[in-house]
């Protein structure tokens, strides 16, 4: 039971009980004076008379009777709208809550130290953001000094890295070719890891200039099809892939083949049996959703995650853009939305 019907439940609870005890002890006075007390009343013909006498037991009960009838026919309305009134009160009581939790969903990498503004002076709430916020505040911090080592590291990296490169280039007659293969194969991969970190912390640090041009993501999608469709062969995964025809979206096409890249790459490279891609437009947004099944273990040999990395802080970076991972420990997916302005509009 959620908190509104908890307030709601405990509300009309408060007044059942409430009424419940007056109506008690209403039934117990009347019953006792009804039968213990009598009446005096005079005669109308002679005033000098003097007639006492008393309710009967059935007479006590009818009248009770019908007391209590009134008192149901009464109760019962007032305990609805005591429900309602407790169900309304706990809505309005939680408005304060949801402009938070909608201020935090806001939160991107870049606007952590900010904060987030205060609904309403109440004191409990104001505590409430006031530590948030300087969570917020510490959190952006940490996440700015990692992103400017990453980004220091990486560059730090990329010359020795391309210069090795070139040292084995020249003597390459002195190296066996087996080894030569090799050497040159493990270092681009580290150039290119070298290569995503650097991009990956540009785009965290707000750094990254990325154009928002109309790119169709149909034909985007259509070029890297058969490519993937062949290496998720090779891996034993069954790629079920559906899109739609003439999607298009504001983006960077450079930086959108790249998170597309990616996330299939991942897709085929981690997946335990299959994977399903869908693109679609509803309304006014396109949306992409890639899902795939994995197996637990694997999550110990996936690499750093720059990957994934990437992914989020160019989505991130480049306006129109939603991004939203979910994990549910089998089946991992990732869902991609765009809103559809006049430019994309075929």
């Amino acid at each position: 039971m959620n908190f509104r019907l908890r307030m709601a439940a405990w509300f009309g609870l408060a007044l059942a009980v409430l009424v419940a005890i007056l109506i008690f002890t209403a039934h117990q006075h009347l019953d006792h004076e009804l039968h213990l007390k009598k009446w005096d009343r005079s005669h109308p013909k002679f005033p000098d008379w003097s007639l006492h006498g008393s309710y009967t037991d059935a007479e006590v009960k009818d009248i009770l009777g019908e007391l209590i009838q009134v008192w149901i026919w009464v109760g019962v309305p007032a305990l609805g709208l005591a429900l309602g009134a407790g169900f309304l009160l706990a809505s309005h009581s939680l408005r304060p809550v949801k402009r938070i939790n909608r201020a935090l969903v806001e939160k991107t990498t870049g606007t952590l130290k900010t904060g987030i503004p205060l609904p309403e002076k109440d004191p409990v709430l104001s505590e409430l953001v006031s530590q948030i916020n300087a969570l917020l505040f510490r959190v952006g911090e940490a996440y700015e000094e990692m992103s400017a080592y990453s980004s220091r590291v990486a560059h730090e990296l990329r010359t020795p890295l391309t210069l090795l490169r070139m040292r084995i280039d020249r003597a390459a007659d002195e190296i066996p070719p087996d080894l030569h293969d090799e050497l040159q194969e493990e270092l681009g991969r580290l150039s290119k890891f070298v290569a995503r970190s650097l991009l990956a912390a540009q785009a965290e640090a707000g750094h990254l200039d990325a154009r928002h041009d109309p790119v169709s993501l149909s034909d985007l999608l259509e070029d890297l099809r058969e490519s993937y469709e062949i290496l998720a062969g090779q891996s034993d995964i069954a790629l079920d892939w559906k899109i739609a025809p003439g999607m298009r979206v504001l983006s960077d096409s450079d930086f959108l083949r790249q998170i597309l890249h990616n996330l299939l790459g991942n897709a085929c490279r981690y997946g335990a049996s299959a994977a399903r891609l869908r693109a679609w437009t509803s309304g006014t947004r396109t949306v992409f959703l890639l899902a795939n099944d994995y197996r637990p273990q694997s999550r110990a040999t996936g690499g750093l995650g720059i990957g994934l990395r990437l992914v989020r802080a160019l989505a991130v970076s480049m306006d129109g853009h939603q991004f939203a991972i979910r994990d549910t420990g089998r089946v991992f997916a990732v869902r991609l939305v765009w809103k559809l302005s006049k430019e994309t509009t075929p």
